[in-house]
């Protein structure tokens, strides 16, 4: 592994963990489901739905 690779590889992890961050900030202000409760599969198990 050279420079390059480590650097890209780091690059890689940084975006995977913003995701990871920005989904579970989402889900816990409840807007996890992308149209809303009303149509998402799992609204009875949404945090927001039991509020």
């Amino acid at each position: 592994m050279n420079w390059a690779d480590i650097i890209i590889i780091s690059i890689i992890v940084a975006i995977v963990a913003a995701v990871v961050l920005f989904m579970r900030k989402q889900k816990k202000n409840g807007s996890g489901c992308c149209s809303g409760c009303s149509g998402c599969s799992k609204s009875g198990s949404c945090s927001s739905f039991k509020k």
